[in-house]
Formats: structure tokens, sequence, C-alpha cells
């Protein structure tokens, strides 16, 4: 995914009834141009309600604009479970789409929230070339969470997590763990017509790196190479996948 910042500075004033008085406030409101090169992708939210500065709504989060009826937003809740909404009449509507191993419990789009630091699918209604989408929001400095739920090597649990940050966002630096990951649990970032890009934890290092096989000189035997990095783009959601691992990254 290819993501850009278009940023513009909105100043709300107001004259109260107190005679030459003025107060004013600034808020920054912002759109971030997401483009998309799979039928199925995972969008972050970077931004926050505007003028309100809550938890924004993903329906008022990606702009109608441009889209297609079917068109689907699906946020996940536990488990199997997703809510979720497509675009009829040009208006986002609660709504059914089949998905694997899923069960869509739609709820209402007008009051359905999510945090800065989680995560929801958009899944495109017919895909043949690359699209954008436009999330559009209030900025905020303040950090966010992302919870992270804790499984097991028998029973990986799966969280659904985003990087709030309008620009990319390395996991080994600039932000914090209050837990120490497993040895075992992986990051995984989707990529468009390719194997999930994996991350994997190396205690020893203090860090998330990539492994890869290397051929061992002068022989026909491979090698794992484990490398320190793991950025994580803009505008781009991953899976956490626990199997020991559990608690709370704070962006």
């Amino acid at each position: 995914m290819k993501v850009k910042t278009l940023a513009c500075l909105c100043a709300l004033a107001a004259i109260p009834a107190f005679g030459n008085v003025a107060m004013e406030s600034g808020n920054t409101f912002g759109v971030l141009k997401v483009t998309c090169s799979a039928q199925k992708v995972i969008i972050a939210t970077p931004w926050v309600e505007c003028l309100t500065a809550g938890n924004v709504k993903v329906t008022d989060l990606v702009m109608t604009s441009g889209l297609e009826t079917g068109d689907a937003i699906l946020v996940h809740q536990t488990g199997n479970i997703f809510n979720c909404w497509t675009i009829s009449g040009g208006e986002w509507t609660p709504a059914t789409v089949v998905l694997t191993n899923a069960v869509i419990n739609s709820g209402d789009a007008s009051s359905a929230a999510i945090a800065r630091g989680k995560a929801f699918w958009f899944v495109k209604a017919s895909y043949s070339e690359p699209y954008d989408l436009y999330l559009y929001g209030q900025d905020t400095t303040a950090g966010a969470n992302s919870t992270v739920t804790g499984g097991s090597s028998g029973a990986p649990a799966y969280s659904l997590v985003a990087s709030p940050k309008t620009t990319a966002a390395n996991l080994n630096s600039g932000v914090t763990f209050d837990f120490t990951p497993n040895a075992a649990d992986e990051i995984h970032l989707p990529r468009p017509n390719l194997p999930d890009l994996v991350y994997t934890y190396k205690a020893s290092e203090l860090g998330w790196g990539t492994l890869t096989s290397e051929q061992i000189p002068g022989t026909t035997r491979y090698k794992k190479v484990w490398t320190k990095g793991c950025e994580i783009p803009a505008g781009t959601g991953f899976w956490y996948v626990s199997k020991g691992g559990s608690g709370t990254i704070t962006w």
C-alpha cells in the first residue's frame, strides 16, 4: 500500500456574549490517501473523530466518494466474529458478506467506532487494479495503545493491530511493549499477491526481525538467518499472532 497525507488546518472561531472578547481554537483535520493493491486489505486508524477527538466511527473514517456498491468494511470483534458494513445507495449500511470461517454481526453503522491502534479490513466488491481509499479525521499527537491477546503454541491468538502514525513505524524503536514477546510470537504483514511478511522476536537482540534461508557456501545445505528490522507502513494493519505474549503496545 502507498500512503499520502493531505493535511489542512481549520481554525474554528467563536465569539461569545462577553462583548469584545473572542476565543479561537485550532483543530487540524487530515486526509490520508491509501493506495491499495489487493481486493482485501488491512487498514489502520490514524485519526480521531472531528471536533470531539473521540474514537472515530469507521463509516465516517472511510470516505464513500469513489467507492462502489458492495465495497465492505469489516471490524474484528473476537474469534471469528466481525462487524460488517457495505456501500449501498452511496452510504454505509449493515450487511452480510461471505468470508471463509467468519461470522458476520453487522451492528449499527452510525455508532460503531474504532480506536487508534486498531485496524479493520476493507474488501473491494470487484478488483482489477489498484484503487485509493481516503481516510478522514482529526489529527492528534496523543499516544495510542494496541491490545495483544495471549495465546499458546497449541492455540495461537490473533490480534488485529495497526500503527496510528501517518508515517512508517519501526517496532524496534519508538514503540513500547509492556510485555516481553514470546520467542514463538509472530507479526504477519499482508502483501499483495505474495505470502505474508513474517517477523519473529529474538530476545537476545531485544527486537523483531525476519528469517531467511541462505545456502551454506560449498554445500547443498541451507541455514536460517535472522535479520533485525520491522517496519510497518503508514495506513497498514497487521496480525499479531501470540503463542504466549500478551499485553499492550504503546505507539
